[in-house]
């Protein structure tokens, strides 16, 4: 009985890692929305959307619902976020604990909507909300009940006073980048409840997509030797606002690099631009739309160095951005990056104890099952 119970599980974790998939999307949606099997203690439902950067925060409740289970006697059940503003969710009523996980697009009269669904549906649950967006700011925590139990979020600001200020063009980061490259930006006040503070919590960033957790598979990163680039730069730079005068800054800073083998620019099939992240012995890795990136674990995975703007502002679940540990800061107008690179490749003892440091971390926390003791905080209530 316990193997097939350890098959199922398995099969169903598989599905899990293919739920966008185009042949498997519609059975790993049902899977992940079969009903509990009532003999849980505790019973999670995580209203989900199903989107790449979404999913990297729902998947490690699925592909670690074994070490749940035997920490917490906890099953995990997975619906689409939809299911809370079109249709009446049955099949989960006797859950304990409730994720929400809406888009950061959503209206604020539809998160009423799906937050009221919850509490008529799910009467005696806790409810918290999964926030997976790269803005830094929590632009939504006033339209959330005060019954809220916590608000889970991939990155938080160290000093957490930064969330209850105003800031042309959204968040701190932004303003940053308005101001450098003198583009004109309204002051945003998202009005976050003070109350909202104490119920922060950290979860991890996209380390836990399903196919960052096959690459830290093997027993330690590529080598630093033998690798012909030195620095790879294949940035996209189109996009809203501060956003593309950013990331053309970055560009422009990089190619300013004279002597210093870069990438083409432009796109590449994902599998080309991991082969050529491979080949790097650094990786420029700026900001997005936040400052968390794929890209982050792309070079991390690949083992290679990442080069970014200085992140000591946050706090993120592992600690991927210690300086001179698991990756190079620099200036976030770039003045010094010049002097970043130069010192990294006439130091290639340090490039490869910094890249095998964040591999690492990064296999460890995914091998350990860290999450899952990250996450108690929810069970253990």
């Amino acid at each position: 009985m316990q193997v097939k119970q350890s098959m199922a599980t398995d099969l169903q974790t598989r599905l899990a890692a293919l739920r966008l998939s185009r042949g498997f999307r519609n059975l790993a949606r049902r899977s992940l929305a079969r009903g509990f099997s009532g003999k849980a203690r505790k019973r999670v439902v995580i209203y989900h959307m199903p989107n790449r950067i979404s999913y990297a925060q729902v998947y490690p409740f699925v592909h670690y619902q074994k070490a749940l289970w035997d920490r917490f006697q906890a099953e995990v059940r997975c619906v689409p976020f939809e299911t809370l503003l079109t249709q009446r969710p049955t099949a989960h009523q006797d859950a304990d604990i409730v994720l929400i996980q809406p888009w950061f697009t959503i209206s604020a009269e539809d998160l009423h909507t799906a937050c009221a669904a919850v509490a008529r549906h799910h009467p005696h649950a806790a409810m918290s909300f999964l926030d997976s967006y790269a803005h830094s700011d929590i632009r939504l925590a006033r339209h959330l009940p005060q019954s809220l139990a916590f608000y889970i979020k991939k990155s938080l600001h160290v000093d957490r006073a930064t969330y209850l200020q105003g800031y042309r063009a959204d968040t701190l980061m932004m303003e940053y980048y308005a101001d450098l490259h003198g583009i004109a930006a309204e002051s945003v006040d998202f009005q976050t409840p003070p109350e909202i503070l104490k119920k922060l919590r950290l979860a991890p960033n996209f380390l836990t997509a399903p196919h960052f957790i096959r690459g830290f598979q093997p027993k330690g990163p590529p080598p630093m030797a033998n690798r012909p680039l030195d620095i790879q730069t294949r940035l996209g730079q189109s996009g809203q606002f501060t956003y593309g005068a950013m990331r053309r800054g970055a560009l422009a800073a990089v190619h300013a690099l004279e002597g210093v083998g870069r990438s083409a620019d432009g796109p590449l099939p994902y599998k080309a631009y991991m082969n050529e992240m491979r080949q790097a012995k650094l990786c420029f890795s700026p900001f997005g739309y936040g400052e968390l990136c794929w890209r982050d674990i792309e070079a991390i995975q690949a083992g290679s160095v990442m080069i970014k703007q200085d992140m000591s502002h946050l706090e993120t679940c592992p600690d991927l951005y210690e300086a001179g540990v698991t990756y190079l800061p620099v200036a976030w107008d770039f003045s010094n990056l010049e002097d970043v690179v130069r010192s990294a490749l006439a130091d290639p003892e340090m490039c490869s104890r910094i890249a095998t440091t964040a591999w690492q971390r990064v296999k460890t926390y995914l091998d350990d099952a860290q999450f899952v003791s990250d996450m108690a905080f929810l069970f253990e209530n």
